[in-house]
């Protein structure tokens, strides 16, 4: 038989779409000789892991792409990541910076006038920068992780658990009358 033809009785047979006289041919073919079963057995488990990955990849559509699980998702995992680490950059920034209140000088000469706050810094404006981008980034990838990992999970549950026991003891107090 032709090598083209094999392959297309050998995916009919796998896929179960044979017709009676292809079937007598495949079991001519796989009878013939020890190779042809061997190419069969092998193209069947080649053949059986392409059906099992077929079936966990699935296609996403843009409504489950963007589903209010997925944004929801989204949020707890980048957007507040991303601002925590931007509070912190911009702390980092004015941890640098202190002001001084100007009280008199050439212009306010007898300190009548108003005070001025001049904002002075000890650290060069290019290292400020370099530093709260530094310690921003290390803040975002933290919080990153900490939600990535699920740990916020603990926090809540911790959270809850206490919540649950003040509850009840309030409650036991307002029934003993004690409050």
């Amino acid at each position: 038989m032709q090598d083209s033809k094999i392959w297309i009785i050998i995916s009919k047979h796998l896929s179960a779409e044979e017709t009676p006289q292809e079937s007598r041919a495949f079991l001519e073919w796989i009878n013939e000789s020890e190779k042809n079963q061997e190419l069969f057995y092998n193209t069947k488990k080649i053949w059986e892991s392409v059906e099992i990955n077929q079936e966990h990849s699935k296609t996403i559509t843009l409504r489950e792409k963007f589903s209010k699980k997925k944004i929801k998702e989204f949020i707890i995992k980048q957007a507040i990541g991303n601002f925590i680490g931007f509070i912190i950059g911009m702390w980092v920034t004015v941890m640098f910076s202190h002001h001084v209140l100007e009280r008199r000088g050439l212009k306010n000469l007898f300190g009548l006038a108003g005070r001025k706050k001049v904002v002075v810094n000890d650290v060069p404006e290019w290292l400020q920068g370099l530093l709260s981008i530094i310690v921003g980034f290390i803040a975002l990838e933290l919080v990153n992780h900490f939600f990535q990992t699920k740990k916020h999970l603990f926090v809540r549950d911790y959270i809850l658990k206490i919540y649950k026991t003040l509850k009840t003891k309030i409650q036991r107090q307002l029934e003993a009358g004690d409050v």
